[in-house]
């Protein structure tokens, strides 16, 4: 049995129990291009998959046909012209009547239209049902993210070598990014965060213009994708010698980093572990300092669930893989933040990340 297959057996088994009699995704120029992606290999920006029982059907309009045919295992139809009646004639003669949906990714113009489109049909929103499965990673999976840490610590220890005063944050993004597709990745998985000086206390800053200065912290929040599958790393080096303010800080979220880490495991709710390295920071009155949340699911997406925070919902099973990210950020001095990517087990974490973090890394400034 493909690893597809298997995942639409599952989501079927998932949603039926609702009384829906067959169940919708659509992908319009990449608006569900993750539960496409996760549930039939295509890696286009416009794709229908309809499963009704065992039944299952793709549909795709002329530019994707060959590459739906090369990379879905089951039958391809093509859509041209009006592509919205079309698939509810699909549906009506699969029988269906009342239609299950992925209700978190779909547009409220894209329902009403099926509505009016599918007039005898009941279009039932059903939440996240792929995203659910999504979270629970194979090995295969797991794999593949370690790859992309791989590739990605392996950039960092390229680049950090490289890194001057004067260069801009833009220019060091730029490189890496060039480095990375280079040596294989997809691409990145989101834009490249470099941040310098003042800005790296900006926990999303854009790498811009702005030159890196000696005696800056530099904050790299770095990422590739490979074979659709992301990584997600953050660390922090000294371009010159840091002061005593930067080491402290330094110390302080290494250890809510570690004791993060060391409260995942199976049956753990996220927000429970966000506890855990949050009362680091906040037993050194810096609570305030720490404005996000510890941590987030990563897979097909950069950030997808299960949430590490204070207001988190999810308990935490094992096969998911999440990042463990605490930070303190200084508006307008500095910002320090380590991230680590791991796999949670039933007896713990098994930590993907090996680029190193024991002490903050010193450059030369010249």
């Amino acid at each position: 049995m493909s690893e597809f297959l298997e995942r639409r057996r599952n989501l079927w088994q998932k949603v039926q129990p609702q009384g829906v009699e067959a169940f919708l995704l659509v992908n319009v120029e990449g608006s569900d291009q993750p539960n496409l992606r996760y549930l039939t290999g295509f890696t286009g920006t416009f794709g229908v998959l309809i499963l009704a029982g065992g039944d299952a059907l793709f549909l795709t309009d002329p530019r994707y046909t060959e590459q739906a045919q090369a990379q879905v295992d089951l039958p391809v139809e093509e859509v041209r012209g009006r592509w919205l009646p079309q698939v509810v004639e699909r549906l009506r003669a699969l029988g269906a009547k009342r239609v299950g949906l992925g209700s978190t990714r779909l547009s409220l113009h894209l329902f009403e239209e099926l509505r009016k489109a599918g007039e005898g049909l009941e279009f039932v929103p059903l939440g996240a049902p792929v995203e659910e499965l999504r979270r629970i990673k194979t090995e295969t999976e797991i794999q593949k993210i370690k790859e992309a840490v791989e590739l990605t610590e392996a950039g960092l220890h390229w680049i950090l070598p490289r890194i001057r005063p004067g260069m801009s944050e833009r220019e060091v993004a730029l490189e890496l990014e060039f480095w990375y597709r280079k040596e294989g990745a997809d691409g990145v998985a989101f834009d490249l965060i470099i941040a310098a000086g003042p800005r790296s206390s900006r926990p999303h800053h854009r790498a811009g213009p702005e030159k890196l200065q000696a005696g800056d912290l530099v904050l790299f929040d770095v990422g590739v994708r490979m074979d659709g599958y992301c990584a997600d790393l953050t660390r922090v080096v000294a371009l010159g010698r840091p002061g005593s303010k930067a080491q402290e800080t330094y110390r302080l979220v290494l250890e809510a980093n570690r004791a993060g880490i060391a409260a995942i495991r199976a049956g753990v709710s996220g927000k429970d572990v966000d506890a855990q390295a949050r009362r680091v920071i906040e037993e050194a009155g810096l609570g305030e300092l720490f404005g996000h949340g510890l941590g987030h699911g990563v897979g097909l997406e950069v950030h997808e669930g299960p949430r590490l925070s204070a207001t988190s919902e999810d308990t935490l099973a094992a096969g998911m893989v999440v990042t463990v990210e605490p930070g303190v950020y200084f508006p307008g001095e500095f910002g320090v933040r380590i991230e680590d990517l791991v796999v949670v087990a039933a007896d713990g974490a098994r930590v993907l990340s090996a680029f190193p973090k024991d002490e903050l890394l010193v450059l030369s400034g010249r």
